[in-house]
């Protein structure tokens, strides 16, 4: 059985505050789904985002215009091509992304600037089948949409154009959800992953999902049970079974090495 990597925190310098601590521990397990991350390229990526961080100037009586403003300035430092199954060091290093990679980057922002800033807005990633997005819900009880993947367009703070959005992802959902090139995540609906502690399995999910596709089921295995071991979840279960069918088929692995996978699996599932 593929041991879980172990995430540990990246010092950034010795006069780090605790918070900067905090979220660079964070960082780092979401860095840590890149394959064959160096300790020198999280740092990096990790003083990126916490430069950032520091230099985005919240207006602490406007709740509503920092929202907004920090959702075009993630999309101008860091949005900058859409590409299907990005990782997390992806879309801080070079600026490539997918849903899941810059929904995750904008929940670790909000969470910043709503204790800098004292807010008491409350954010929740929206995980489904085939999409994810956050949503926002500020103190005066608004709604706003930050849609990754829509660039200038992503931004939805009226009620008529947060419903129409809604409406449009669940008729995706029932058209995708019927194609077969939509593998593992037909009718798997992630239950719960919706908190940023939770975004780690997700992050490694995502990842075991394009080496499943690439065909390099040793990969696909590994970030299968990173994810699992994050969150013991029905479609991270199937991936590592997948993954274990294909390595067996293909003879890297031995019948008894793919039992007593299946078996401490089951184990830890029980």
């Amino acid at each position: 059985m593929i041991a879980p990597s172990y995430s540990f925190a990246v010092p950034i310098s010795s006069s780090n505050s605790h918070n900067e601590q905090k979220m660079s521990s964070r960082l780092s397990s979401f860095l840590d789904a890149h394959d064959s991350i160096t300790p020198e390229m999280k740092e990096k990526a990790i003083q990126k985002i916490i430069d950032f961080d520091k230099n985005f100037k919240i207006t602490t009586t406007n709740e509503a215009k920092t929202v907004r403003r920090l959702f075009f300035a993630v999309q101008e430092t860091f949005l900058k091509e859409y590409v299907l199954y990005s990782s997390f060091f992806q879309t801080i290093d070079d600026g490539k992304f997918d849903c899941l990679t810059g929904s995750v980057l904008y929940a670790v922002f909000l969470e910043e600037i709503k204790r800098k800033g004292n807010f008491d807005y409350i954010y929740q990633i929206v995980q489904m089948p085939t999409h994810v997005f956050v949503k926002i819900e500020l103190s005066d009880k608004s709604e706003i949409i930050f849609e990754s993947t829509g660039f200038d367009k992503g931004f939805i703070a009226t009620p008529k154009g947060i419903d129409f959005y809604l409406q449009q992802q669940i008729k995706k959902v029932q058209e995708e959800t019927q194609s077969e090139s939509v593998i593992l995540l037909n009718n798997q609906k992630l239950n719960n992953l919706v908190t940023l502690e939770a975004a780690s399995a997700l992050l490694y999910f995502n990842q075991g999902v394009l080496f499943f596709n690439q065909r390099k089921f040793g990969k696909s295995l590994k970030m299968a049970k990173n994810a699992f071991f994050y969150h013991k979840n029905e479609a991270f279960y199937d991936l590592i079974r997948l993954s274990l069918q294909e390595l067996l088929k293909n003879n890297i692995i031995s019948e008894k090495e793919y039992t007593l996978n299946i078996k401490n699996t089951d184990m830890v599932n029980n």
